[in-house]
């Protein structure tokens, strides 16, 4: 049996949650169970899940924001607790076919993986891809680059299964027995890069990642953190940054990737992706990094 566990907050704007749940409602197969996590919406989010009546599904509303990370480890307590074999973590920002959860569970076991991914596109445009593989490249400044990002499908030779040394969190699957060993997610990373850090982990025990890409999951980008460049998603995004690169590269590579990251705030900034208060919310996420 899988727990397939989302993580919402104020989830009723951008038409993103109806469409999820009816994505899920639509599943052909019924083994699993659908777990919300909601952390302290307060668009009427909570009210709306209290009220929620539809099949394999339970919720649990948590008092204050708790986070991505520690939201998602709520979701293994409950999978343990119910028997399940596998746990599957989604964003409720994506939308997907039919038969998706029960065909990532059924590709996992075949290749005797211990975590597995579909291929996950944009949503506003399916015929471009999001996310395929992913690698963690120095000159980009050790950030879990997502291969391929943006490009059309058919521009891209894929296997029908690929492994990875990175896979994003949007949707993945995992082995419960392989999930637990590595304690879950990472809670110090209240949103982005817990995903970067569990896969290190694996890595380093051996575990295997691999992408199905005759799968797919489409994506509404940014969408729940209110967009790439938000003040929020700056902030979180340089904090775990830092995290990540202090805990595994050292001081020195840790400087270098300081350097990288400004360099690319400033030319965010000069190009009008970034407006320039968001230098504030940079140097922010650097600190709280480094000493957090």
């Amino acid at each position: 049996m899988n727990v397939i566990v989302t993580v919402t907050f104020n989830a009723l704007n951008d038409d993103i949650l109806e469409p999820f749940l009816d994505s899920i409602e639509a599943q052909r197969n019924r083994d699993f169970i659908l777990l919300i996590v909601d952390n302290a919406s307060t668009d009427g989010t909570a009210d709306y899940l209290r009220q929620l009546d539809r099949p394999n599904t339970h919720v649990i509303l948590n008092d204050e924001n708790v986070g991505f990370a520690k939201g998602c480890n709520q979701g293994l307590a409950f999978a343990r607790s119910h028997g399940a074999t596998h746990i599957t973590f989604i964003n409720n920002d994506t939308e997907f076919n039919d038969s998706l959860m029960h065909a990532m569970v059924v590709s996992l076991e075949e290749q005797k993986a211990d975590a597995l991914v579909p291929l996950i596109t944009y949503y506003s445009q399916p015929d471009r891809i999001w996310f395929v593989t992913g690698s963690f490249r120095l000159a980009r400044g050790i950030i879990p680059f997502h291969d391929h990002i943006g490009r059309l499908r058919r521009e891209v030779p894929m296997k029908a299964i690929e492994d990875t040394k990175f896979a994003s969190g949007c949707c993945i699957t995992f082995n419960i027995d392989s999930f637990e060993a590595m304690n879950g997610f990472d809670e110090r990373h209240f949103v982005y890069w817990e995903d970067a850090e569990l896969c290190m982990k694996m890595a380093a025990a051996g575990q295997r990642i691999v992408v199905d890409t005759r799968l797919e999951c489409r994506h509404k980008v940014s969408v729940s953190t209110g967009g790439s460049f938000s003040a929020f998603s700056i902030y979180h995004f340089t904090r775990g940054h830092m995290i990540f690169v202090r805990d595994h590269f050292g001081k020195v590579i840790t400087a270098l990737v300081i350097c990288v990251s400004l360099a690319k705030a400033v030319l965010n900034v000069i190009r009008g992706r970034m407006k320039i208060r968001g230098l504030k919310s940079w140097y922010r996420g650097i600190v709280s990094g480094l000493h957090g």
